[in-house]
């Protein structure tokens, strides 16, 4: 009997229930690639090093990756959406600063 090639063990299907999608599509979002609002059916999508690509055939048939942040693939954050770029933070994590503050305003001395 042949062994597998260790290779076959990462790349093996998945044994998730299908979503029942169909073809995923992804449109690249990112403003200054070269592909942008252009369409493509997504191949996969995975996770390397916490960061998500997501891999396509570009009009060539040549099979291409991108930062599944330059698409239209991840659902953007609610509160990201809505401080329309005017605080990186959101309403709980300000909160948490305003308490550090009071608290450094009270001892100064760094004992927080």
């Amino acid at each position: 009997m042949p062994i597998p090639s260790p290779a076959g063990y990462f790349n093996a299907l998945s044994i998730a229930p299908d979503s029942g999608e169909g073809v995923r599509r992804l449109r690249i979002t990112h403003p200054f690639h070269p592909l942008k609002d252009k369409q493509f059916e997504l191949i996969e999508h995975r996770c390397i090093f916490g960061e998500s690509y997501l891999y396509f055939y570009d009009d060539s048939g040549l099979l291409r990756e991108i930062p599944a942040v330059w698409t239209d693939f991840l659902t953007a954050d609610v509160f990201v959406e809505l401080a329309g770029g005017r605080s990186p933070l959101h309403a709980e994590t300000l909160l948490e600063l305003a308490d550090l503050v009071e608290r450094w305003a009270k001892d100064p001395a760094g004992h927080v």
